[in-house]
C-alpha cells in the first residue's frame, strides 16, 4: 500500500507542480508517509520516474494487447484504428504527468527497456496485420508494424510535448488515414531512365 501511494502521489506533484518542484519530501507528505519510508523504495525521484515509465508501459501493453485482440479479422482500418486510439488513450489518461515522464525519460530510462516495449508493440501490431484478413501491400509485414508503431508513437510524443492542442484535435483522425493508406499502397515501381 505504501509503494502505491508513494507512486500516486509523484503522479499527481509530477502532473500538477512538474518535476523540479516536486521533491521527495513533498511527495512523502503527500502520499502520508515519512521520507524514509519513501527512500525504501525509492531512492531518487529518477527512481520514482522510471517505476512511473515502466508502469505506464505496462498497462500500454496491455491496452494494445485488448485494443488488437478486438480488431483481429476486421481489416487493415480497424488495425489502424485500434493501434491509434489505444496510443492516444494511454498518453490521454493524464496529458500533463505524460509530459513529465516524456522529458524525464532519456535521464531515467534505460534503452533496453523502451526498445523492449517498443519491440513488444511492434510483435503485437505484425501479428494483428497478418491476421487482419487483408493483404498489407508494403514489402515485408514487420518492417510495415515498425514503421506504423515508430510514426504512431513519436508523434503522441511529440504532440503532447510540443503541440498539445494538436493532440487534443484531429491527432488521432488524422493518423488512422495516414496508416491505412501507408498499409494498403503497394511500393511504387522503379523508375526506368
Amino acid at each position: 500500500m505504501t509503494f502505491n501511494a508513494i507512486l500516486e502521489s509523484a503522479e499527481r506533484l509530477f502532473a500538477r507542480d512538474g518535476f523540479e518542484a516536486s521533491s521527495t519530501t513533498k511527495i512523502a507528505e503527500f502520499a502520508g508517509v515519512s521520507v524514509g519510508s519513501l527512500y525504501e523504495y525509492f531512492p531518487s525521484k529518477d527512481a520514482l520516474v522510471a517505476q512511473l515509465l515502466k508502469r505506464h508501459c505496462d498497462r500500454m501493453l496491455e491496452q494494445f494487447a485488448r485494443a488488437f485482440f478486438a480488431s483481429s479479422g476486421r481489416g487493415i482500418e480497424e488495425v489502424a484504428g485500434a493501434l491509434v486510439d489505444a496510443a492516444h488513450a494511454a498518453y490521454a489518461i493524464d496529458v500533463r504527468l505524460h509530459r513529465v515522464l516524456l522529458e524525464q525519460m532519456g535521464r531515467v530510462s534505460k534503452p533496453h527497456h523502451m526498445s523492449r516495449v517498443s519491440l513488444a508493440i511492434v510483435d503485437l501490431l505484425e501479428k494483428a496485420l497478418i491476421e487482419c484478413g487483408e493483404v498489407i501491400q508494403r514489402p515485408g509485414t514487420r518492417l510495415a508494424a515498425f514503421m506504423v508503431e515508430s510514426v504512431v508513437e513519436s508523434l503522441m510524443q511529440r504532440s503532447i510535448q510540443y503541440a498539445p492542442e494538436v493532440f487534443e484535435a484531429d491527432l488521432r483522425e488524422e493518423l488512422k488515414v495516414m496508416v491505412t493508406l501507408y498499409l494498403r499502397t503497394s511500393p511504387s515501381s522503379p523508375k526506368q531512365s
